[in-house]
């Protein structure tokens, strides 16, 4: 089983493995199972392209969002004889007919005039007949007896790449999924009571759009998780949805900036990954004014390894005219949204799921949150980190009677140089949910590497891909709960 977490991947990785397999003269089945959403990715038409004659079944499960017309029954009729028996004896009765005299040849191609006009004028020709793949479809996924037949048939009969279009209900037979698709999207859902940061975003969004008409909001099939509701019913012709289409959306959002628009991207910083190339050519490079708005950034506890927000400091700030900002509160997140409005260039403002409800605005400056005039300083950057922070300071003042400064780092890129240049005999604790290569604390530690006087110690997400776990156990595990940071300020005393 080769699974991914992200979209449009299966049949590119389904197409290797049955290379891979006929490389070696084997003889086994490949399936990929794709939904109709990834059918808005690129990956798959690329795979599409270069499928050939490679023997595989693509079993597309459509829930409700077909990507052709239905046809009804008579499709599943007339697929029910093009992968049964009779239908598959055509290339022994057309060398049965061409040793006939004649006749035998016209009656071949007349039979086939029959099937092709049959099947382009009765039933439309299906998409995938461009790539030369066999259609068979649509069939009930909900039927096991049906899925059964299909699956048999198509193993016993089919040599050459196959499309399975089945049609489920997304949340059958739980009435709250049904009728509550998006939320229930996931396999594990939680009821937080905390108000996630998506909906403050689009409240925010939608204070700028009504001032400004150039504003534009875009997401890549995830209007409603990143917090576009309401935009989308008030601003419908500016809020775009690419579909799972992250490359397009980064430099479609350059296209609208370069025409004029004020474009804002909004995506899980996960998803952000897959259109790195688009960040630095098509927006960074023309230092065009696009707002990246990364929702999910840091551990994401149930959603598991592959959702993990933890590359995202990395990689952007390594891009020239990237400017990151980091808030720890609502306030600092809806500040932050408003300035961006005329910033002029490339921006990315990453934010955890929920954050701290109290904090301070934001002001282009380091937040210093407890300023004991300590030797100890602990860098923290996004909420969690702020919170274990103040926790911490809390816990060694009581037990050890140990003093530290606490400081919320609200840009990452670029760094506070009017503070850190204010540094002199000081041991610094940095705090951060994102991997430790290229992190915050390497910065941290760049900048001081010439300094003596000054040691940097990071805390960070080791080289490693999280498991999944709640969040709190994934602070545990990666060093940044409470009792880390303790321990970690008890070893500098």
């Amino acid at each position: 089983i080769f699974i991914s977490g992200h979209a449009s991947t299966s049949l590119s990785s389904a197409l290797g493995l049955a290379c891979a397999r006929d490389l070696k003269g084997e003889d086994y089945n490949i399936v990929a199972v794709l939904g109709d959403g990834a059918l808005t990715g690129g990956m798959i038409y690329e795979a599409l392209n270069n499928i050939k004659k490679t023997q595989l079944l693509i079993v597309l499960n459509d829930n409700n969002m077909s990507i052709e017309k239905n046809v009804g029954k008579l499709s599943k009729k007339i697929s029910k004889i093009r992968v049964g028996h009779y239908y598959n004896n055509k290339l022994r009765i057309k060398k049965m007919l061409g040793k006939i005299p004649v006749l035998g040849k016209p009656t071949y191609r007349f039979l086939r005039w029959c099937k092709r006009h049959m099947k382009f004028t009765m039933l439309s020709p299906s998409y995938f007949d461009n790539f030369d793949v066999k259609y068979i479809g649509i069939v009930d996924g909900n039927e096991l007896k049906d899925l059964i037949y299909y699956f048999t048939k198509i193993k016993n009969n089919i040599k050459r790449p196959t499309v399975l279009h089945i049609v489920t209900k997304k949340g059958s037979g739980y009435l709250p999924a049904e009728e509550n698709q998006s939320y229930y999207h996931n396999y594990y859902v939680t009821h937080d009571s905390d108000k996630p940061s998506s909906e403050v975003v689009g409240i925010e969004l939608v204070k700028l759009a009504e001032k400004d008409s150039s504003v534009c909001a875009i997401s890549a099939a995830m209007k409603e998780s990143v917090g576009l509701k309401k935009f989308a019913s008030m601003f419908s012709d500016r809020c775009f949805d690419v579909g799972i289409a992250e490359e397009h959306a980064v430099t479609f959002a350059g296209g609208l900036a370069t025409g004029g628009a004020k474009p804002y991207v909004l995506i899980y910083s996960t998803f952000l990954q897959r259109a790195y190339d688009q960040i630095i050519h098509d927006i960074a490079i023309p230092n065009l004014p696009v707002t990246f708005l990364l929702d999910r950034a840091g551990l994401v506890g149930s959603d598991g390894k592959t959702h993990q927000g933890l590359q995202d400091i990395s990689y952007l700030c390594s891009v020239p005219n990237m400017t990151v900002w980091t808030p720890y509160c609502y306030a600092q997140l809806r500040d932050m949204i408003q300035r961006s409005h005329n910033f002029g260039a490339p921006l990315a403002i990453r934010y955890s799921k929920s954050l701290m409800e109290d904090g301070k605005s934001f002001c282009s400056r380091w937040n210093v949150l407890i300023d004991n005039s300590a030797s100890i300083k602990l860098l923290a950057v996004g909420s969690n980190m702020v919170k274990n922070a103040l926790k911490a300071c809390s816990v060694v003042k009581n037990t050890s009677n140990i003093l530290v400064d606490v400081v919320a780092v609200t840009t990452v890129k670029p760094l506070d140089c009017s503070y850190l240049n204010t540094l002199h005999d000081v041991k610094i604790v940095t705090l951060e949910e994102n991997q430790r290569n290229g992190g915050f604390g390497s910065l941290i530690a760049s900048y001081f590497a010439n300094r003596s006087d000054v040691s940097v110690n990071i805390c960070a997400v080791d080289n490693e891909f999280v498991e999944q776990a709640t969040v709190a156990q994934q602070l545990q595990q990666c060093g940044l709960d409470v009792d880390s940071i303790v321990n970690q300020i008890n070893k500098l005393c």
